[in-house]
């Protein structure tokens, strides 16, 4: 049952985005946000059965002789990123019926419906086919579909050349990590004849950790590390909506799922593989801090602190490599708190442009004046992305930085680093905080539109989950190993 689950959870999108596709004309527009709403809202129940199912179970769908070519593989890991993936993508389509409309100022949308929402369905598809998939052919595959519809997606004005040209960077980035993560794949197979993940534990050290390094390369090239980072605030050319689930539940965290799903089967690993991560999460993380000071477009500041943020999961998966449970377990719920805050931020900024017509952070003062709505939404997503109690980031980026302390040596360093970084990252959002929200309402507040129905239920839906993830994590994820 949890895998014919699985596998109607991947299809469902899949099927739904080509049959939006195949909308043509005014009238049958019109019925393609009521379609992705409904088989989003379809998916969104769908994976929530899987609460509901006791134990891991994993299942081979495809096979050649004793080859696993494709598998679909059901456990907390799996659920946690698919609630996330499946809900975060429900509430961005729901937004979209308010921002894809002539009616927004920063870029009216008057075409490219089929191809938007069509493109968004196929992209949540990929992104479940990954996460359930238990065989590097499958991983493989589904790595590659989601780039293709980023590239899509992030060039959906396609007729300015820089957008195509950024989405293009972006695309051929993501490949690149995706030739390592087939290497890593030819090596396991080479050395047992197998291509399912859990082949990984019959390496020895030495392979492993190679096979390891192999995909580490290629989670950095995904989730926007050092050195792979600058893709990411150049996709920014995206539709908000896009860039949302961009950052929030789909494509960067490809990366950090990879890691999570191999990680465990990997142990024990080598001291440098551990520290090479470990290192590596600091520098971005130092970078993505430096990059916010200059920063005066949202989105731009939003994708730094995506890449900062996604460095935090990769520090507590430097932990993981290193024994650390708790740190594994902080990485994966710092994973499912940051879909919500930083989807809740995306849309806020998407909301602030689509109705005032600007991009830029100094346009914004006196939100609150205007919209207490959106004000409430940048105050709840600015102090979550920060780590501030009692929101849900707080308590994964404690879980992570707690778990370097008790891991002792280099990691206890790391861990100060990273708190280093979070006081300045509040320093700073709460400097934009006070004069976008708590300042004089600027003329561009003034004169903004409504935000409308959808894009109200969005933000207040995703404010609320900003408080109340963290325990959804708790209960999905091992017990035992929380610092509370």
């Amino acid at each position: 049952m949890a895998n014919l689950l699985a596998i109607m959870a991947t299809a469902l999108p899949l099927l739904s985005g080509l049959l939006t596709f195949l909308a043509r004309g005014k009238k049958q527009c019109e019925l393609i946000a009521g379609l992705s709403s409904s088989a989003t809202l379809v998916l969104v129940l769908l994976t929530a059965v899987f609460l509901l199912l006791e134990g891991p179970s994993e299942e081979v769908v495809v096979s050649f002789g004793n080859i696993r070519l494709y598998s679909t593989i059901v456990d907390h890991l799996s659920v946690l990123v698919a609630i996330a993936i499946s809900l975060v993508g429900f509430l961005i389509i729901l937004f979209s019926f308010g921002y894809m409309s002539p009616e927004n100022r920063e870029h009216p949308v008057e075409r490219g419906f089929q191809r938007y929402y069509g493109m968004m369905q196929i992209f949540m598809g990929s992104m479940l086919g990954f996460v359930f998939s238990g065989t590097f052919p499958g991983l493989i595959l589904f790595f590659e579909v989601t780039g293709i519809c980023s590239w899509i997606l992030i060039a959906f004005w396609h007729e300015e050349k820089e957008n195509r040209l950024k989405a293009t960077k972006a695309l051929l980035f993501t490949h690149a990590g995706g030739v390592f993560l087939v290497a890593a794949a030819a090596l396991v197979m080479a050395c047992t004849g197998d291509l399912s993940v859990s082949a990984l534990r019959s390496l020895d050290e030495g392979t492993r950790a190679t096979v390891m390094l192999l995909l580490l390369v290629a989670a950095w090239a995904k989730s926007a590390q050092v050195p792979f980072y600058s893709w990411l605030p150049d996709a920014m050319v995206a539709p908000t909506p896009v860039s949302a689930y961009l950052h929030a539940a789909a494509m960067v965290k490809v990366g950090i799922y990879l890691m999570a799903r191999t990680v465990p089967l990997s142990l024990p690993l080598p001291s440098a593989i551990p520290l090479t991560a470990g290192v590596f999460s600091i520098i971005t993380m130092i970078w993505g801090l430096l990059m916010y000071f200059p920063q005066i477009e949202m989105k731009r500041l939003l994708a730094y602190s995506t890449i900062t943020q996604l460095s935090y999961m990769f520090l507590g998966l430097s932990f993981a490599m290193a024994g650390s449970s708790q740190g594994y377990s902080g990485a994966l719920m710092h994973l499912f708190n940051h879909a919500f805050s930083k989807g809740l931020f995306f849309l806020v900024a998407g909301a602030l442009s689509a109705s005032t017509g600007s991009i830029f952070l100094t346009d914004y003062s006196g939100i609150f004046r205007r919209s207490r709505l959106l004000g409430a939404s940048f105050i709840v997503a600015a102090i979550s992305i920060t780590g501030i109690p009692p929101l849900n980031c707080f308590f994964s980026k404690f879980t992570i930085i707690s778990a370097g302390f008790l891991s002792g040596g280099i990691f206890t360093v790391l861990s100060i680093m990273a708190i280093a970084e979070s006081v300045f990252c509040f320093i700073w959002f709460l400097r934009w905080l006070q004069k976008c929200v708590m300042g004089k309402e600027s003329e561009i507040i003034r004169s903004s539109t409504g935000i409308g129905w959808s894009i109200s239920a969005s933000l207040l839906t995703l404010s609320i989950l900003c408080f109340i993830s963290q325990y959804i994590a708790m209960e999905l994820l091992p017990r035992g190993v929380w610092p509370w």
